[in-house]
């Protein structure tokens, strides 16, 4: 009888050690297809093409891991690792980075929202999904050709996220070196890497609401972005600024279809900068753009217009943006982007799908006379 008891009683606390364990999950995508592309990089410039196979249309590959423990009392401890990878090849994404899309550990409580620290999407990324029918996915499709700002990661980050009240949420939050290439400190014989002080580093403070209720979703994204005190300027570019970025977008589900629209500016520098802008204003140099461009007087206006539609066991997607230089962008040899692309995905069931999108875009990165096309397919798994 006493050795039933025994039994029993080391059952019961082992069950009871193993509740209170993390459950970890494994967890990717796998999305490999092939690309036609022609481009050309100024109306000086000849048209060249290729045909290749391409890898994360529609997704990023990726696998990761995530992990959750029930402390009690609503409280709970959760982490996430999640790498990138190219499927074409089987190298490593992100610089060659170990987890360079997620690295994070999080304490969320069930009343009071979550904390999270580590590298991670932004705030303005979380609080804009679902706002953009092609998501961060399709090429130039994406909403992020012309609003970087819409889908970007920012390294050593602590964000807040409130709970969901009646279908609205926010996510605050702030980097003390995001890890973004930038020209702030670009002196002559600088080494290019950030100093041992706070100042010495580029510094983000991002903010994200959005309201989800039923067929509406209503979003607004704003990031301010520190230039450290080492700025001195270079060429015609005065670039002892900070840059702001805002967004505002929504959608409407009416069932038969779903309409989405963007609105957003950059103020005095550009978010996500091509090497080709930075280019036309230093005028000396080609790898000053980077992730972000400071640059007082520097403006540009986004927009983007949208329609996503159910069809058989797929969705049609839609959208025409644009991305203006203004300010002391608005110079010769810039002019208005303007990109329109059409897809459509279809599942063969709840994790595999297949994809085709074609995608236009006139004087892209806002250079005048720089054009693109693409036409891709492919097939996407989810694990």
């Amino acid at each position: 009888m006493k050795k039933t008891l025994l039994a029993a009683a080391l059952i019961a606390g082992y069950a009871g050690a193993a509740s209170a364990q993390n459950s970890v999950t494994l967890y990717g995508v796998v999305s490999t297809g092939f690309k036609y592309e022609t481009a050309k990089a100024n109306s000086n410039a000849e048209t060249k093409s290729q045909f290749a196979m391409d890898q994360g249309q529609w997704n990023g590959n990726r696998w990761g891991l995530r992990g959750v423990e029930d402390l009690g009392n609503g409280l709970k401890a959760s982490f996430q690792l999640e790498s990138g990878y190219n499927s074409t090849n089987g190298r490593q994404a992100q610089g060659g980075r170990l987890f360079g899309r997620q690295a994070t550990i999080a304490l969320e409580g069930s009343s009071w929202g979550k904390v999270q620290l580590g590298r991670a999407v932004s705030p303005g990324t979380v609080a804009f999904s679902g706002v953009d029918p092609f998501g961060a996915s399709f090429g130039t499709s994406s909403y992020t050709s012309s609003a970087s700002q819409s889908f970007i990661r920012y390294d050593n980050m602590v964000t807040y996220a409130t709970p969901n009240v009646a279908g609205f949420n926010a996510i605050v939050g702030y980097s003390f070196d995001p890890g973004l290439s930038s020209n702030s400190f670009r002196e002559p014989g600088d080494d290019y890497s950030a100093g041992f002080e706070t100042n010495d580093k580029n510094r983000i403070a991002s903010l994200g609401a959005r309201y989800a209720n039923g067929p509406i979703l209503v979003s607004g994204i704003f990031d301010y972005i520190y230039s450290d005190n080492r700025n001195q300027g270079a060429g015609i570019v005065d670039n002892n600024t900070n840059v702001k970025a805002w967004q505002v977008g929504g959608s409407y589900d009416f069932k038969v279809a779903k309409v989405h629209a963007a609105y957003g500016q950059e103020i005095d520098g550009l978010v996500g900068a091509a090497d080709g802008i930075a280019n036309l204003l230093y005028g000396d140099s080609s790898d000053l753009g980077g992730n972000v461009l400071f640059a007082r007087g520097v403006r540009a206006q986004t927009w983007m217009v949208g329609l996503s539609a159910p069809i058989g066991s797929g969705s049609l997607m839609a959208s025409v943006q644009q991305q203006r230089p203004g300010g002391d962008l608005d110079l010769v040899g810039t002019a208005n982007q303007t990109v329109a692309s059409v897809g459509y995905k279809y599942n063969l069931s709840k994790r595999t799908g297949v994809y085709g999108y074609y995608s236009y875009a006139k004087n892209l990165n806002m250079i005048d006379g720089a054009k693109s096309n693409q036409i891709g397919v492919g097939v996407r798994h989810l694990f």
